[in-house]
């Protein structure tokens, strides 16, 4: 039995990369509605948008991808890393940083502009105002880890035989709703 490995398909293109964006977004609100569910018994909409999406995870996984690739299909700044271990390692400590950041500024963001917490760590050990804290980050950096290691190549596979009109006829679509959405919840916290 032979096994196959993810591979990373050449051209892309912009609209496909936006969908892409588009199903981790949809993809980080599923996760993230059934931790909550799980965790609390409850259903709740811990996000910004009305509509079941959570960007911060799609930017979080595009960027970790754009910067760095995948632990085994290295790219940006690992490509030159051959030793294995070392590619990992520098993989992880990549993810528990770049997602660490970008949440530390959107919660800082978001609680300065509309004063609303998307998010609150203050009760957690080794917390930065609350809006990232050490455990947390490391368990997401092992979540990026798995996922970009086995679920992203596939899924991005997939998103890549969508037709590339109607790809960017989707892209059209979901940056009108993106909008619309976004500017109804500012104009409604305003």
């Amino acid at each position: 039995m032979s096994k196959t490995k993810a591979k990373d398909t050449g051209r892309y293109g912009l609209s496909r990369y936006l969908l892409l964006t588009v199903v981790l977004s949809f993809l980080g609100w599923c996760f993230e509605t059934g931790y909550l569910w799980l965790r609390t018994g409850n259903v709740y909409d811990s996000g910004f948008m009305t509509l079941p999406f959570c960007p911060i995870y799609a930017c979080s996984l595009m960027g970790t991808y754009f910067l760095m690739g995948t632990p085994h299909v290295p790219k940006g700044i690992l490509k030159g890393v051959a030793s294995a271990p070392l590619r990992y390692a520098l993989y992880f400590a990549l993810a528990f940083f770049i997602p660490s950041v970008l949440e530390y500024f959107v919660g800082l963001f978001f609680d300065m502009q509309f004063s609303m917490r998307l998010w609150d760590y203050t009760g957690a050990p080794y917390t930065l105002n609350g809006y990232v804290c050490l455990p947390v980050s490391l368990a997401w950096a092992g979540l990026i880890c798995a996922f970009m290691r086995l679920g992203f190549l596939p899924l991005k596979n997939l998103v890549g035989k969508i037709p590339k009109p109607l790809a960017a006829g989707l892209c059209v679509v979901f940056a009108v709703v993106f909008a619309v959405d976004i500017g109804a919840n500012v104009v409604k916290r305003l």
